[in-house]
């Protein structure tokens, strides 16, 4: 049973860069800032490794 997560917008700078959609195993990163579209697709435990694999990808390509 999947826990009651919301999803969530993932902003750098007040730029969204992306949205973290709950399911079954954790939240899977859908990217729509191309500093980042990497990580789309990747599934990770929740909202919080997913934030920080996100402002480290973002932060890498700048």
């Amino acid at each position: 049973m999947m826990k009651n997560r919301p999803d969530y917008i993932i902003e750098i700078d007040e730029e969204a860069v992306g949205l973290a959609m709950a399911e079954e195993e954790g939240v899977r990163f859908h990217a729509v800032h191309p500093a980042v579209q990497q990580l789309h697709g990747r599934t990770y435990p929740d909202t919080t490794d997913a934030h920080r694999a996100v402002v480290n990808a973002f932060r890498c390509a700048a």
